[in-house]
C-alpha cells in the first residue's frame, strides 16, 4: 500500500517532470558517482534504478554501458518519459509497492526516498539490498541532514535521521527525510555492506530559484552471500 510520503512524492514530482531533470541532470557529482558504479558491475549486468525519474541520467547511463536496465518510479509521466528515451524496461511504482524480481548487480536509489519516513526507507533499502549477487553494488544519493539541521531535538533518538524536515528544493520548502552523513554510512554498513566510495560536495541545480545542495553519494558493496542484516537503527 502507498504511503502518504510515496504519494507526496508522486504530487511533487509528476507536477516537476522535464524542470527537475533539466535542473539535475549536469550533476558531475552523481554522474561520478554513476561510472564508478558502472566499473565496479561486470557487462551485461542487470540492474536496478529505484525511482528513476526520467531516466536521465542515471538509467540512461546504465544503459549505454550495456547493462540490463529495470527501472521505477512513483510518476507515470516521468515513466512515459523514460520509456521512450531510454533503453531497460520501466514501470509505475512506489519503493513499498513494487516487488524486484530477481536478482542485481547493482541498486541505485539517488535522492528517491526524499519525502518518505524513516521506516518506509528502511523496509524498502532492506529489501532492495537483499536482491544483490556477491559482489553486487548499492548506490545511494542524499541530502545529509548535518548540513540543513543543527538542532539535534530535530533528529530521532539516536541522531541519525530527520523526517519532513524542511529542506530547500527547486526553490521551495519540501518535508525531506535526510540521514546525517554518518548515519548513512552506519545504515549501509549495519546490513553488511561495505562501503567502497564516497563523495560530499555541494551541487548548484540549473534552475535560478534552487539554491546550491550539499549531497552525498556512497557506493556499498556486498561483498559475500551471506544474509544481509536489517539495517540499523530499527523503526520504531
Amino acid at each position: 500500500m502507498s504511503t502518504p510520503g510515496a504519494r507526496a512524492g508522486l504530487e511533487t514530482f509528476d507536477d516537476l517532470n522535464i524542470e527537475y531533470e533539466n535542473a539535475y541532470r549536469d550533476n558531475a557529482f552523481k554522474v561520478a558517482c554513476v561510472r564508478k558504479a558502472i566499473s565496479l558491475v561486470p557487462p551485461g549486468s542487470r540492474v536496478l534504478d529505484v525511482g528513476c525519474g526520467t531516466g536521465i541520467p542515471v538509467s540512461q547511463m546504465l544503459a549505454e554501458a550495456g547493462l540490463q536496465v529495470v527501472g521505477f518510479d512513483i510518476s507515470p509521466k516521468m515513466i512515459a518519459l523514460a520509456s521512450t528515451r531510454v533503453e531497460g524496461s520501466f514501470s509505475v511504482s512506489d519503493m513499498l509497492q513494487y516487488r524486484p524480481q530477481g536478482d542485481f548487480a547493482a541498486v541505485f536509489i539517488i535522492f528517491a526516498q526524499l519525502q518518505l519516513s524513516y521506516a518506509d526507507f528502511h523496509a524498502a533499502a532492506y529489501k532492495f539490498a537483499r536482491t544483490l549477487v556477491p559482489g553486487g553494488v548499492f548506490v545511494i544519493g542524499q541530502m545529509p541532514a548535518d548540513k540543513y539541521v543543527k538542532n539535534i531535538a530535530d533528529y530521532d533518538e539516536t541522531g541519525t535521521f530527520v523526517e519532513d524536515y524542511d529542506a530547500p528544493f527547486m526553490g521551495e520548502p519540501l518535508p525531506t527525510f535526510m540521514l546525517s552523513a554518518q548515519g548513512q554510512r552506519d545504515f549501509l554498513a549495519s546490513m553488511g555492506l561495505d562501503i567502497v566510495s564516497e563523495t560530499i560536495d555541494m551541487f548548484q541545480p540549473k534552475n535560478p530559484k534552487c539554491d546550491p545542495e550539499e549531497q552525498q553519494y556512497i557506493i556499498a558493496k556486498r561483498t559475500s552471500g551471506a544474509p544481509l542484516q536489517p539495517p540499523k537503527p530499527l523503526p520504531k
